[in-house]
């Protein structure tokens, strides 16, 4: 598990730098952009929540699986509507800012639960809790500037995006030292 959060920590890094360099290629993809994101971090939450064999001691692992299954849902959600978008272009714009207020509130949330891991891992004794406070605070700040000014942040999208994938692949890169410390 390790080795494949390092892999995706790398790649979510280069996608980040590709969003942004090319905003506007990344707001004409958002809806897969975020299907794919959301579905890849729902399926490996899910996944590291049932390969874990403690689970069932530590409660701290129910916020593990239910961001799974959010990021999940919101991920399918994201893949319906951009498929909906490919066959009705009269209403493509309504769907592309749907997607993207759906992706500022996955990053309000993201940001939040950020926060409440920093505050856990620092409570655990963790070296780098700040990092995940700092980065959680950037992800709340980014979603709600989202949600307020859709029209501008159409514009800035991709670097909302590229936010995002650079503080996940900074966050699975993160994983992996952090667990190296502690087993």
């Amino acid at each position: 598990m390790k080795t494949f959060n390092c892999i995706l920590g790398v790649f979510s890094i280069l996608g980040a730098v590709y969003c942004m360099f090319f905003p506007g290629v990344t707001f004409l993809n958002t809806g897969w952009i975020a299907a794919i994101l959301l579905g890849v971090y729902g399926i490996c939450s899910i996944f590291e929540y049932f390969s874990n064999p403690a689970r069932k001691e530590k409660k701290n692992n129910s916020g593990l699986i239910s961001d799974g299954v959010i990021g999940l849902i919101i991920g399918i959600g994201s893949a319906v509507l951009s498929v909906i978008a490919l066959f009705s272009t009269g209403i493509r714009a309504i769907l592309d800012v749907t997607i993207l207020l759906l992706f500022a509130f996955w990053l309000v949330y993201s940001g939040v639960a950020g926060i409440i891991g920093a505050v856990m891992r620092k409570k655990n004794g963790g070296k780098m809790w700040w990092l995940s406070l700092v980065l959680g605070i950037i992800l709340i700040l980014s979603g709600v500037y989202g949600a307020t000014h859709p029209l501008i942040a159409a514009f800035s999208v991709g670097y909302m995006v590229g936010i995002e994938l650079m503080i996940y692949g900074v966050r699975l890169i993160m994983s992996v030292f952090e667990n190296n410390e502690n087993g």
